[in-house]
C-alpha cells in the first residue's frame, strides 16, 4: 500500500501513520509533508524506528524539497523522486491512503 504525507507532521497524527504502515508498504512524502524527513528531526527519528522493523521504502517529491529550501537538511534515507516517478508509484499501488 502507498500512503502519501501531505501536510506537516504537526498538523496530522503522525503516530498513527507509522502505526499504519506494513511490511513493504509505501511512504511518499510530498509538499509540506517533505519536512517529515528532515535529519535528526523527532519525526525521522520514528521512521527510521519503523523502517528497521519493516521493509519499507520512503520517498519523497524532490522539487518539494528543493521549494522549501531543505536540499541539504533531509535525511539520506528519504528516497529523492520526481513527478514521473510519483506516477509510478500511484500507478503500482492499486490502494492508496492519503494524509
Amino acid at each position: 500500500m502507498l500512503y502519501t504525507l501531505f501536510s506537516s507532521p504537526t498538523s496530522c497524527n503522525f503516530s498513527l501513520l507509522l502505526n499504519s504502515l506494513h511490511k513493504h508498504d509505501e511512504l511518499l512524502l510530498i509538499q509540506d509533508g517533505v519536512l517529515a524527513g528532515l535529519k535528526n528531526s523527532l519525526y525521522m527519528q520514528k521512521i527510521i524506528k519503523i523502517k528497521k522493523k519493516m521493509k519499507i521504502l520512503i520517498f519523497a517529491i524532490n522539487n518539494d524539497i528543493l521549494a522549501r529550501g531543505l536540499n541539504l537538511n533531509i535525511s539520506n534515507i528519504i528516497i529523492r523522486i520526481n513527478y514521473t516517478k510519483f506516477v509510478d508509484l500511484t500507478i503500482k499501488h492499486k490502494k492508496q491512503i492519503l494524509w
